[in-house]
């Protein structure tokens, strides 16, 4: 009898350990399957840049899935990748997180854990990884998102929008140009960082193709095209932060209307570089001209900026970082330190 209990008692052990661990193989992702699915660019840079970056992306999601999780091996596993792929990497990482967070009835609280005890410096790549998971799970179907939101840290929840609006344009834009439209499931708020990731996924679906991604966007509704060019300018800050006079150059394209929102994004890309990897920054702006290494500080230096000046507006209706968007297009006001023109 006692045999017996032990028996189905061991069972039942294996069957409890076993089911999460395949319920997380379920988001193991192939990479040179994902890697098929996009075609040989025009561009040089972009075919060397490009599957770097996504093998980065995915193999941080692969390994944080792994059944057992230990945050040293993981550190040290992201650590490998160059500097300039390995915020890619750490993005894919908050992809695995939000996989294992999941699993627990606090969610957000259990991911928020995890990306704090990883490296807290990564902070806008892992929601926007948790974005990309929290689309392949419930796609655009809002009530899924709500339980999330509630538990994520409120400053940086939106932020998940962002990986949504990136994936949909790099996966769906080119079978579908109105997939933006698909946002309309969403609340404002939410929908317009959806767009601005959707700018960001655009300037991959282009292939770094600046008067490409420019020709789309002005072909989108003009209500949309603000927040897409702000998700430009954030791709380009920080996917060519080790050529930013590209940044600089990429203002000739931009139309007036766009140019606030542009600059608010090359902004956020630059913080988000500074604040994952201090020293790559360091060591990239002494490689640059003063009147690009000057610049790049100045746009960090205005993201703080609004960041203080919103600290006194309280409006709770509008979520934290729409505000600190709004708040730097306002400060920013089509002259950024990097003008059209020429600096």
């Amino acid at each position: 009898m006692i045999n017996g209990m032990q028996l189905w008692l061991g069972v039942a052990v294996i069957i409890m350990l076993g089911i999460p661990l395949l319920y997380l193989r379920m988001f193991h992702v192939s990479v040179p399957r994902i890697l098929k699915r996009f075609q040989v660019s025009k561009s040089t840079l972009f075919n060397m840049r490009f599957p770097i970056i996504l093998s980065a992306f995915l193999n941080g999601n692969n390994y944080v899935i792994l059944p057992i999780i230990k945050f040293d091996r993981i550190r040290s596993f992201l650590g490998e990748f160059d500097p300039y792929y390995r915020g890619f990497a750490y993005e894919g990482a908050g992809m695995g997180f939000a996989a294992r967070a999941s699993l627990w009835l606090n969610k957000g609280k259990r991911f928020e854990y995890y990306i704090q005890n990883l490296d807290a410096n990564y902070l806008y790549q892992y929601y926007v990884g948790l974005g990309w998971w929290l689309h392949t799970r419930y796609r655009y179907r809002y009530d899924g998102y709500v339980k999330w939101l509630k538990t994520l840290d409120p400053r940086y929840a939106s932020i998940v929008f962002d990986g949504v609006g990136f994936k949909s344009a790099l996966f769906e834009y080119p079978v579908n140009p109105l997939s933006y439209q698909k946002f309309d499931h969403f609340p404002l708020a939410y929908r317009r960082v959806c767009l601005q990731g959707f700018g960001r996924g655009l300037w991959f679906a282009k292939q770094f193709q600046i008067n490409e991604t420019v020709s789309a966007i002005e072909q989108m509704p003009a209500a949309c095209q603000q927040d897409v060019y702000s998700g430009l300018g954030l791709a380009i800050a920080y996917s060519f932060f080790d050529q930013l006079p590209v940044a600089e150059k990429a203002l000739q394209h931009i139309p007036r209307s766009g140019l606030a929102a542009f600059h608010q994004g090359l902004a956020f890309g630059l913080e988000a570089r500074k604040l994952q990897n201090e020293r790559y920054w360091m060591e990239q702006l002494a490689s640059f001209q003063h009147d690009i290494s000057d610049g790049a500080r100045w746009y960090v230096e205005r993201v703080h900026e609004a960041k203080k000046m919103i600290e006194n507006i309280s409006n709770d209706k509008i979520p934290y970082y729409i505000k600190w968007m709004d708040e730097a297009r306002v400060l920013l006001d089509n002259k950024g330190y990097w003008k059209k023109g020429g600096v």
